[in-house]
């Protein structure tokens, strides 16, 4: 079974920022608990088209910073923990 994740999307005039959690993220006893969300998927293609043009992405928890590394979005040397979970961010540059 794939991992759901939790997706939050923000559209500003720069551009599209989206934040992806895991679901143990919103769902588990964390920092994050209760998040705001818009969305929920399990679908890595349809996450792939709806970051492609991203200006932000912040990944949270252990599968969704393994699909931002995957995808390409993130080094794996990037990857940072806050109050015990996973982070990563991309912020495209022009």
């Amino acid at each position: 079974m794939p991992p759901v994740y939790y997706i939050d999307i923000k559209h500003h005039y720069y551009g599209k920022f989206v934040t992806i959690y895991d679901r143990e993220v919103i769902e588990g006893d964390t920092f994050l608990k209760n998040k705001e969300y818009v969305e929920k998927s399990d679908d890595e293609n349809y996450i792939r088209a709806l970051i492609k043009d991203c200006v932000s992405i912040i990944f949270y928890g252990d599968n969704a910073v393994k699909l931002g590394v995957k995808l390409g979005y993130i080094h794996p040397e990037g990857v940072g923990v806050q109050k015990g979970v996973k982070v990563a961010i991309y912020i495209r540059t022009w």
